[in-house]
Formats: C-alpha cells, sequence, structure tokens
C-alpha cells in the first residue's frame, strides 16, 4: 500500500479549497490533512477541522482565530493567524505538499517558505507566479522541489 500524503492547504474554504478537500475525502487512505488556512469563514472552517483533524489551522484575522479557538476547544488543533500562521502552515514538518489557493498576493510569502521547507508545492494562486514568478521559479530549481499546477489556466499551460 502506497504511504499516505499528507497535505496542508491554505485558502480551504475557497472554491479550489473545498475541491481539493472533496478529493481528500474520496481518497481517505491515501490522503491526509494536516493544517488548513481561511480568511474569515469561520462557521466553515470548523466544520473543516471537526472533518479532517487537521494539527494546525490558520485564520487571517486574529478575532477570527479567537472565535475560532473557543469553538474547537474540545479538539486536539492549534489555531494561529496572519501571515505569521501561514508561513508556519508552509514549513510545518508533518506535511508533504503544500496547496496554495489563497487569493491575492498573500500567497507569496508562504509559498517561498513551503519552498524552503522543501515541499511539494500545488499552486492555484495565480498572483504568486505573475508577481513573483522571479522568486518563485528559481527557489522552485534551486531546491529542486516539485511545483504542480492546479488551477485551470496553469494547468493548461503547464500541460
Amino acid at each position: 500500500m502506497e504511504e499516505q500524503k499528507r497535505i496542508a492547504i491554505i485558502g480551504s474554504t475557497g472554491s479550489i479549497g473545498t475541491q481539493a478537500l472533496d478529493i481528500v475525502r474520496a481518497y481517505p487512505e491515501r490522503l491526509k490533512v494536516t493544517a488548513l488556512a481561511a480568511g474569515r469563514n469561520v462557521s466553515k472552517m470548523e466544520e473543516q477541522i471537526r472533518e479532517f483533524h487537521p494539527e494546525l489551522v490558520c485564520m487571517w484575522s486574529e478575532e477570527a482565530a479567537g472565535d475560532l479557538a473557543a469553538r474547537v476547544k474540545d479538539l486536539p488543533v492549534r489555531v494561529v493567524c496572519g501571515m505569521d500562521g501561514l508561513c508556519e502552515i508552509a514549513v510545518m514538518e508533518h506535511s508533504d505538499m503544500f496547496l496554495n489557493s489563497v487569493v491575492g498576493m498573500i500567497g507569496i510569502q508562504p509559498t517561498l517558505a513551503a519552498i524552503g521547507a522543501e515541499k511539494t508545492i500545488a499552486l492555484a494562486n495565480k498572483e504568486t507566479l505573475v508577481t513573483a514568478g522571479h522568486l518563485i521559479i528559481p527557489a522552485v530549481e534551486s531546491m529542486g522541489v516539485e511545483l504542480l499546477p492546479v488551477d485551470s489556466e496553469h494547468s493548461a499551460i503547464f500541460q
């Protein structure tokens, strides 16, 4: 049997993030969620935590993180916030793959951190390559990590 892949997802409550979780749901013997991150949707994040049991989650705002922490205090999950939290998820020891599906340039710093931690990068954030491709591509090549395009435009170009 193949070893279970451990995945950290930032942008887990958005379209691509929820689709990625559908795949995890379909292949629980092959995929394990270790971390999740979202912007403001505390209710959706709580549902995802209760279903997928990540060890680490991040909300963008401190207020949302506090609300979430109160809601999931019965579970063994650590709640962090902001850019520091996203970067902590990107480099966490217990993940093999980092899926960046956040919107905007927020995804650049966590992606660079994940590359530095030698994670496989699944990229669904156009802005990361459009605005920082001159940093991302050389970093990927230098570290020898795999960069997988997962949104429609990136995937079409990649194919």
